[in-house]
């Protein structure tokens, strides 16, 4: 704990911290923003699919709804193996590395999800010790 009250009393330390925040936050809204217009994409299929069956006169078919979800789900799936997986985990990887250099204890690059939660923990004091300051925009830190 001592360590942890030395390092958060260190502009540049907070600074830091406020840096990786801001960064955080900002894959958070892209990853966001990507996914939304996932869900807009198969919106507009729906809302045409649904136009195109009231000019002929009926319903959407439920085979034609089922294929929608179908592609929507696996789309959400693909989007977040390919890109939201990858990205969160470099990010989590470029912040284990910023803070092992900035010295705080238990950080390391691991992908172990004991050592993980054991950093999340540590992360939880220091950013209840530094408080405010590297608040950005209400973002929760999440790892």
């Amino acid at each position: 704990m001592p360590i942890l009250l030395q390092l958060a009393r260190e502009l540049g330390f907070v600074e830091e911290m406020k840096k990786m925040k801001q960064d955080q936050d900002a894959l958070e809204r892209r990853l966001w923003e990507e996914r939304r217009s996932i869900h807009k994409k198969y919106e507009d299929k729906l809302k045409a699919a649904r136009t195109k069956t009231n000019i002929i006169g009926g319903n959407i078919s439920k085979h034609e709804a089922e294929m929608l979800v179908d592609g929507h789900r696996k789309e959400l799936n693909k989007f977040d193996k390919d890109c939201v997986l990858p990205a969160w985990d470099g990010l989590v990887s470029q912040q284990q590395l910023k803070l092992q250099q900035l010295r705080v204890p238990t950080m390391h690059v691991t992908s172990n999800s004991s050592e993980r939660e054991l950093q999340q923990r540590v992360l939880q004091v220091l950013t209840s010790i530094v408080g405010p300051s590297i608040k950005t925009d209400g973002a929760t830190r999440r790892q």
